[in-house]
Order: C-alpha cells, then structure tokens, then sequence
C-alpha cells in the first residue's frame, strides 16, 4: 500500500505539468509597437484579450531614436512587431529578422501614402521608396482604419483562440472611426477655413482628412533648426497672413519661433502628433484625433488678439 501515496503524487504532478502546457499554449501574444500612436490603436484592437507594450519611451522622437539594451531585448521577446517603416524608425530594420513577426504598415495596401513632389500615392505594390513619402500615415483615420484590420488579421494568424475578440474590438473600431470623422468634419466646418501653421511637416494625412488649411511649417526636420533662408521667408508669411495660429509640440521648444512671431498678431498654441498625454486604451485613438482637431478649431475658430 505505500505505493499509492506515491502513485497519486505522479499523477497529480503529471496532471499540473499537462494543465500548465495548456495554459501556456493560449497565452496571448506578446504585442509590441515601435511608437505611441500605433499603441493607441493596438489597443483598440487588442482589448480584452492583452496590453500592447511601447518601444519608444515618452518624450522621444522617432526621428532621432537610439535604441538601448532593454530595447533589443523587448524586440527579442516580442511574438508581433508593429512599426511605421524606415522611412520613420531608422534604427529598427538592422533589428528586426526573421525570428520576430515584424510588420512594416507603410507597406500595408490600402495605407495611403502622401509624396512629396509626386504628389499623392496610394501604396499597391510590395516595394517602395519610403523616402519619397511622409511617414506620419497614423494621422490619417482612413490608414487607421487600414492599420487596425492589419493588426486584428496578424493577431488572429498568431492567436486564433482569441479570433471572436480580435474581430470584434475590429468592429467596434471600424465604427467610431466613422462617428469620428462625422464629428471632427463637422468642427472643421463650424471652425472656418482660417489658416495656420504647424510646427513642423508632419501632419499632411489630417489636413487631407478634414480640409485642414495649414498654410506652411517651421522645419522638415525636428531638433533640427531651419535655414536662414526659410526662416525669412517664414518672416514674411506670417507678417502677411495676418491673424494666425502657430502650433509648436511638446517635445520641442524653438527660440526662434519666438523671435519670428514677436509683434505679431498670433496664437501659439501645442499640437502633438505622438498622443504623449493619452492613456492607451480601446477609445484612445479616438481620443488622440479628436484632441488634435479640438486643439487646431479652437484657435482657428476664435478671435485672435496681437501678441506683445
């Protein structure tokens, strides 16, 4: 008889080692995005099922990103990567390989991409020089809605036991981008055509979007402070366009702006095209886009005083 003692302790050993497999066979993915926008509409579509972890730490431009040790190792441990493209993460292509479910969404078909000098360009083929495209494509609700069912379709390919949420939280994303749009065209509408400037060339996709008339940019170039040449003739501009807006961003803080709007009659206001200030989560996109709008109607719509 002293062997059943024995006998019940390996089956019920064998019994947690089989439950635990189980267990770790439908652990959900672990989700990682290079930047905080693409967060914000990871979460949308991973809600309820886990959390998509962020590359870059607040405060810092992808433009100018050095990665550390602690980055390699949550691209190592990442199942899915979710990035822009080179064009916007220099520092990712040497990292990312074929042991990671890497996903380029400015090679995504259906991403509309803005050109430079070519103009327009919606993306249908599998290569493209980035270089000749503005990467801030998550500026766009139309390439957002295009983002969020590539990530559900990557997620359901790598979890598929977590398929009807996936689906789902793609639906209800799907809609408020619609509510979205419906509402901010209508504060675009009520706000008037006023023109503005951005701080610097980032924010094609939203203009596009909602017949925003931005009238020009600081810099091509954040951190990086623009010619003498431009700079006179962003003088005159301003001199000429009258009451204005002026948009800086967060993380960056440019004398000169300063010193080009002193005297005249401008509103400084802050736009932020990285969503620092909003908590990720399933209506944070949303969020972000109505922030970006609310920020730019509520100056152009109002009364602009001269500034000293």
């Amino acid at each position: 008889m002293l062997f059943v003692p024995t006998l019940k302790r390996s089956l019920v050993a064998a019994l947690m080692l089989i439950t635990g497999a189980a267990c770790a066979d439908t652990e959900p993915p672990n989700v990682l995005v290079s930047i905080k926008p693409l967060q914000l509409i990871a979460q949308a579509i991973t809600d309820g099922v886990t959390d998509a972890g962020v590359l870059l730490p607040p405060g810092s431009s992808p433009h100018r990103h050095s990665l550390k040790p602690s980055d390699a190792r949550k691209l190592r441990e990442a199942d899915v990567v979710f990035w822009v493209g080179p064009a916007m993460e220099t520092f990712l292509p040497k990292m990312l390989n074929g042991k990671q479910k890497g996903v380029s969404l400015m090679d995504l078909k259906g991403v509309h991409l803005l050109g430079g000098e070519e103009g327009d360009h919606h993306h249908g083929h599998d290569h493209h020089d980035h270089g000749e495209h503005d990467p801030h494509i998550w500026l766009s609700t139309d390439n957002a809605r295009a983002i969020a069912t590539e990530m559900s379709r990557v997620l359901i390919s790598v979890d598929d036991a977590n398929k009807a949420k996936y689906q789902a939280n793609l639906e209800r994303f799907l809609t408020s981008m619609d509510e979205t749009d419906k509402r901010n065209l209508n504060k675009v509408k009520q706000a008037g055509n006023r023109p503005f400037f951005v701080f610097h060339d980032a924010y094609g996709y939203l203009e596009q979007q909602y017949g925003l008339p931005a009238a020009g940019h600081f810099t091509a170039t954040p951190g990086q402070q623009p010619g003498a040449r431009h700079l006179v003739g962003l003088q005159e501009q301003l001199g000429k366009a009258g009451a204005i807006c002026i948009f800086r961003e967060p993380q960056f803080q440019p004398a000169y702006i300063d010193r080009l709007t002193k005297g005249l009659p401008v509103t400084v206001g802050v736009l932020d095209p990285l969503g620092e200030s909003i908590t990720p989560g399933p209506e944070s996109y949303t969020q972000f886009i109505n922030q970006l709008v609310d920020s730019i109607t509520s100056c152009t719509g109002a009364r602009i005083t001269t500034k000293g």
